[in-house]
C-alpha cells in the first residue's frame, strides 16, 4: 500500500482513536469511584465468556472471521469458553477452527460467492496474485506475513487459484504461532496471571521480529495494492 497516497486517512484514524482514548480516559479517570474494582471485572468477563456454550463460540470462531470479524478477537477469548478441558485442548480445538475457517473461506471465494468477493478485493484496490507452481510458495508466504486482513489474506489466495497444500499447509504454522502467543496472553490477562501475560508478550515480540525479518527477505506480495 503507498502509505503518501492514504496519509489524510491514516492521520484522520490517528486523530480519531486518540480522541477515543482521551474520552475513555476521562471517563474512567472522573468515574473511577463508581466503577467496579478491576479484579470485579476481570472475575465478570470470564464468567460471561465461561457462560458461552463451547459448540456456539466454536462454529462463531469458524464462520464469523470470514465475515470479516477480527480473528484476534477470538484468539483473545478462545482459552476461558474451549479451554474448560486444559488449555492444550483448548489451543487445538481454537486451530481446528481456524483450520475450518481457512476452507470455508477458500470455498465461498471459489464458488457461490465468487462475483461478491472479487468485486469487493477489486473495490479495495488490491491485485489478485497470479499463482503457478514456480511462484506459488514465496507469494502465499508474503501475504501470510503482510498487513492484510486475515479474511482478505485468504479470499485473495483463493481468488488466486492456491493449492491446498500451500493454502493450508504454509498458513497454518505460522498462524498457528501467532494464535497460540494471543491465545495465552488472553487467559493471562482473564485469569490475572501477570506471569503468563509477560511470557506471552515476549513470544509475540519475538515473533514480530521474526515476521518482519521474513519480510525483507520475500519479494514483494503481488496481493497488495499497486503503488
Amino acid at each position: 500500500m503507498d502509505l503518501r497516497a492514504h496519509r489524510g486517512l491514516l492521520l484522520a484514524l490517528g486523530l480519531t482513536g486518540a480522541v477515543v482514548l482521551s474520552a475513555v480516559a476521562l471517563a474512567a479517570w472522573r468515574y473511577q469511584e463508581a466503577l467496579p474494582p478491576p479484579e470485579e471485572l476481570r472475575e465478570l468477563a470470564l464468567a460471561l465468556l465461561q457462560a458461552i456454550p463451547a459448540p456456539l463460540y466454536f462454529v462463531a470462531f469458524v464462520v464469523l472471521p470470514a465475515a470479516g470479524v477480527p480473528l484476534s478477537l477470538f484468539y483473545l477469548t478462545a482459552l476461558p469458553v474451549l479451554g474448560a478441558h486444559g488449555t492444550p485442548f483448548g489451543v487445538l480445538l481454537a486451530w481446528l477452527a481456524v483450520g475450518l475457517n481457512m476452507v470455508l473461506m477458500n470455498l465461498l471465494a471459489r464458488g457461490v460467492l465468487h462475483p461478491s468477493i472479487e468485486w469487493v478485493i477489486r473495490r479495495r484496490g488490491l491485485r489478485i496474485p497470479k499463482l503457478r507452481p514456480d511462484n506459488e510458495r514465496p507469494i502465499v508466504l508474503a501475504t501470510r506475513l503482510s498487513r492484510l486482513p486475515w479474511a482478505v489474506q485468504n479470499y485473495l489466495l483463493a481468488l488466486g487459484h492456491a493449492r491446498w497444500r500451500a493454502y493450508l499447509w504454509l498458513s497454518l504454522p505460522i498462524q498457528g504461532a501467532i494464535g497460540l502467543a494471543m491465545m495465552l496472553v488472553g487467559e493471562s490477562i482473564l485469569k490475572g496471571s501477570l506471569g503468563y501475560v509477560l511470557l506471552a508478550a515476549c513470544g509475540l515480540l519475538l515473533l514480530h521480529l521474526a515476521i518482519k525479518r521474513l519480510r525483507r527477505r520475500l519479494p514483494r506480495a503481488p496481493a497488495v495494492p499497486d503503488a
